[in-house]
């Protein structure tokens, strides 16, 4: 039997409808219907019988039905099994880094391994936001990820960095004028947008306005600078405020300030000696004590 007869059986067996499960194998109803009888003959057994409510599989179907999910199972374990042994040969590392740690961050670390760590491991990086990233390292699709923002779910976790919420404006704006004034929005991720949003709502107990939406943070600067609006965001340790721009911390009620952490995460299971080797490189000479938080730099 080839496993793609298997993968009939099963499907069959959880989807007991020829035309359904014809449509799910991208199969034609009749190239499925042949394909179950060739089966059958060479099996020398009744998998299913046909009935007005669909398929009814025999005793021997349903023996069948069970080894074929054990048989797909077992492929798909050999082959994952496969791919980590390729993945640990080559010791090659896929990073996902949100964009703004990408520009500030991310290269000091890279090149701090590479003076210090293993020159055989070979980095590949992926930029994108940080919801996205965490269900990429949650499903595997990247073995090490920098995300802004915090997020509940199975990994470890290491903090390298905690920036403040800004106003940011050409000239000083008092902080009761916002609402009548123009906003520049930017995209970013969830997380950063919803300590945003809470501490407007506290302070003005409303939703905020949408501003106008200019895409990422480094065109916002610009628009800043022109006196087209100001933006409330979270201003990187290493942005340099060359512009003259006026930053004014953004602090709750209670006068705690609005803070946005980035952390390093990496699946909680053991990891290949030289991903142990990177992580342990980030945790020693990348992580910043707990209640630090990094403020810009003067222009």
């Amino acid at each position: 039997m080839r496993d793609s007869d298997w993968e009939i059986i099963d499907e069959l067996f959880r989807n007991p409808h020829m035309s359904r499960a014809a449509a799910s194998l991208f199969m034609t109803q009749p190239t499925l219907t042949k394909r179950l009888q060739h089966i059958e003959r060479e099996l020398g057994v009744r998998i299913a019988d046909r009935t007005p409510k669909g398929l009814a599989f025999t005793p021997e179907g349903t023996y069948l039905a069970q080894r074929a999910a054990e048989h797909i199972e077992l492929v798909n374990q050999t082959l994952r099994g496969l791919e980590d042994l390729r993945r640990a040969t080559r010791k090659a590392i896929t990073i996902g880094s949100s964009y703004t740690f990408n520009k500030y961050n991310l290269w000091d670390v890279l090149s701090g391994y590479a003076e210090v760590g293993d020159p055989e491991v070979r980095f590949t990086v992926v930029n994108e936001q940080s919801d996205v990233l965490w269900r990429m390292l949650l499903d595997g699709n990247v073995d090490v990820a920098f995300v802004r923002g915090d997020h509940e779910g199975p990994a470890r976790r290491i903090l390298v960095d905690c920036t403040q919420a800004y106003l940011v404006s050409r000239e000083p704006v008092d902080l009761a004028d916002l609402p009548h004034l123009p906003r520049i929005d930017f995209r970013t991720n969830i997380e950063s947008t919803g300590l945003l949003d809470a501490w407007w709502h506290e302070r003005f107990s409303c939703e905020m306005p949408p501003g106008m939406s200019v895409g990422f943070i480094d065109f916002v600067w610009e628009l800043v600078a022109r006196d087209e609006g100001y933006v409330l965001c979270f201003v990187p340790a290493k942005f340099v405020n060359d512009r003259g721009l006026c930053l004014t911390p953004l602090v709750r009620a209670d006068g705690s300030p609005v803070v946005r952490r980035t952390w390093c995460l990496y699946p909680k299971a053991a990891l290949p000696p030289h991903m142990e080797s990177f992580v342990r490189y980030v945790r020693e000479a990348a992580s910043i004590p707990e209640g630090t938080i990094l403020r810009p730099q003067e222009g």
